[in-house]
């Protein structure tokens, strides 16, 4: 267990890491004439996966720091249009920090 603050600055760094990973992605992205589309998609996946990370991870951010009650996190996350994943809000139920 952490302390709220230990809790966001890890956190925070997690979403710096993300979204220079994003950052770096995006510029792949855009080379797509030098790959294959097999490449590209998996890229274009790798991506969407990402974006659904950082999201997570913001909303975690904002629970902690009160800017989100638990009624406005998501109950599930949709990055492409076939798959859906599970919230975080079972996770922030259970979220308990030390003093």
């Amino acid at each position: 267990m952490a302390t709220k603050e230990e809790y966001i600055l890890n956190q925070s760094k997690q979403l710096l890491k993300m979204t220079r990973n994003r950052k770096n992605l995006n510029n792949r992205l855009f080379k797509h004439d030098q790959m294959t589309i097999k490449a590209w998609q998996k890229l274009n996946n790798d991506l969407s996966w990402l974006c659904m990370e950082i999201d997570k991870t913001k909303e975690r951010i904002g629970y902690v720091l009160g800017h989100l009650i638990l009624f406005e996190l998501r109950d599930e996350y949709s990055p492409s249009g076939w798959h859906t994943y599970k919230g975080i809000k079972g996770e922030m139920e259970n979220l308990k920090f030390t003093e």
